[in-house]
């Protein structure tokens, strides 16, 4: 069975949405990251064998936007201030099975994406 591959406009929908989540209130990088995807897009308007997996490339960017990046923001213009996250309801969070215990290295039994 085939699997259902979406649409360049689904794709680039995600990624427009993922950026306005992961680059809240930050307008500079939020209009650099929409144009840099705009660019991408019309750099590959005609359709061709590659099409899907770059459809799905797409997708997998904007998944990664809005679930592994968190920005930093410093609490005031002053070079000693504080920096502090910007975690949303969407970043993903580790379970800490993955991080070291002492020497030993914990095993993990389910791969990064499950």
């Amino acid at each position: 069975m085939a699997s259902v591959v979406p649409s360049a406009r689904s794709a680039y929908r995600q990624i427009l949405r993922s950026t306005r989540v992961a680059f809240r209130d930050d307008i500079r990088v939020l209009i650099a990251a929409r144009q840099e995807a705009r660019r991408e897009f019309d750099n590959h308007k005609r359709q061709g064998i590659d099409t899907p997996m770059q459809i799905n490339h797409a997708i997998e960017v904007a998944t990664i936007l809005r679930h592994n990046i968190v920005q930093g923001v410093k609490e005031s213009k002053d070079d000693a201030a504080r920096w502090e996250l910007r975690i949303h309801e969407e970043i993903e969070r580790g379970d800490n099975d993955s991080i070291k215990v002492g020497d030993t290295t914990v095993k993990v039994d389910k791969p990064c994406s499950a």
